[in-house]
């Protein structure tokens, strides 16, 4: 069931529908439900305390069929819950059979015995999701309806989450304020660390998720007007004041942010690995702004997060450029973006901002530009990616 919301927010993280066109696209999950799974029964339900202790259950004969889902291969990724938090508040629209947010972690499908009967669907986990309840009106006893309710994460919680761990989910039914039965399923909570880059398909086809990666750009670090102050205090530069002045103005702006992190001794670190492998799931292991600061190391991903995280402090277009197996960092040097300069951040210990400027030139111009995807921090601040905030 996990390409099914892996399917919407594929094309919500595109641009090429928004929330409430992914909620038109509620009756056809159904109808491709039905077609995997064939109509609900009891036989499916997952097991029973008898059978799999992964499942509980308060069901009895004659009772009303109904299924819990978890979707992303049964992983929760902190990084996507908050980064697209407010995102994900919208519900289906236009849709008759379909309720609750389009992208909820966990669904219940579900089909009543008798016309009028109300559902309700409550949702809850051992930490991090506190009791969520929706309900509904299951007007069609032969129509199987989707109840996703708004999840009430504990956002505080996910963002202080660094190792991956086995979080139990429950949901419960109630027909007509009567329970009828719970499930559980145990998933695997992810490093706040932990991109979602990716997802490949049962046919072998390849969902880009790259996008994740602007959610790890976070301009309101206070460590940053930590740097942009020794910067000014050494005299890299007289002020820092965006595109209020020329090129050469916006160029001595970033060679002075290049040399206060040189001054920090930031080093080239390639870990990229996370705790959880996944051969569907695709994800690398990338530093927050404090992370790379603190410990003073940063792989291609963590230096173009935190160079983008000081351009946009101080007022400038920046951009992430992934390419296949890497990652670099561009800066508008107009606030048009009419022309913009590229770096090399693996090379911010031993060059000089220059050489990795012509590196990533180079870089650029002997990759196919097909496999050039260029993240616009402004626009996917637009779009409502917030940034992932360090609460160290």
């Amino acid at each position: 069931m996990q390409r099914i919301s892996i399917f919407l927010l594929s094309l919500i993280l595109a641009g090429t529908i928004g929330l409430a066109d992914a909620g038109a696209q509620g009756l056809w999950m159904t109808r491709i439900l039905e077609d995997m799974a064939g109509p609900l029964s009891p036989a499916d339900d997952g097991g029973s305390p008898d059978t799999d202790g992964a499942v509980s259950q308060a069901e009895s004969p004659g009772a009303v069929d109904w299924e819990m889902f978890c979707q992303m291969d049964n992983q929760l990724f902190p990084s996507v819950v908050v980064t697209m938090a407010t995102m994900l508040s919208n519900g289906y629209d236009g849709n008759a059979h379909s309720f609750g947010s389009p992208l909820s972690l966990v669904t219940v499908y579900i089909q009543g015995k008798k016309a009028g009967d109300r559902a309700t669907v409550e949702i809850s986990s051992t930490r991090i999701i506190r009791p969520s309840r929706m309900e509904v009106v299951l007007a069609d006893p032969n129509q199987a309806y989707q109840i996703s309710p708004h999840l009430k994460y504990d956002y505080e919680k996910l963002l202080s989450i660094r190792q991956a761990y086995p979080e139990d989910v429950t949901a419960k039914v109630y027909i007509n304020g009567k329970l009828i039965g719970e499930k559980t399923q145990t998933l695997v909570v992810r490093s706040l660390n932990d991109c979602l880059y990716g997802v490949v398909n049962e046919d072998g086809s390849f969902m880009d998720f790259s996008l994740m990666f602007a959610a790890y750009v976070n301009e309101g670090d206070p460590l940053i007007d930590e740097l942009l102050g020794e910067a000014l205090k050494k005299g890299y530069v007289d002020a820092f004041v965006g595109y209020q002045s020329d090129m050469q103005m916006v160029l001595r702006q970033v060679a002075a942010i290049w040399r206060v992190l040189q001054d920090r001794g930031i080093r080239y670190s390639s870990i990229t690995t996370t705790s959880v492998e996944s051969d569907t799931i695709l994800s690398q292991h990338v530093r927050l702004v404090g992370d790379s600061t603190r410990t003073s190391q940063a792989n291609c991903a963590d230096g173009s997060v935190l160079f983008a995280s000081i351009f946009r402090k101080i007022g400038l277009n920046a951009f992430l450029v992934v390419l296949p197996t890497h990652m670099m960092v561009g800066v508008g040097t107009d606030s048009n973006n009419s022309q913009a300069a590229y770096i090399e951040t693996t090379m911010l210990s031993d060059a000089s901002l220059a050489d990795a400027m012509q590196s990533a030139e180079a870089t650029m111009g002997e990759t196919d530009p097909s496999k050039i995807m260029v993240i616009d921090i402004n626009q996917a601040r637009q779009r409502g990616f917030l940034p992932l905030r360090d609460l160290n």
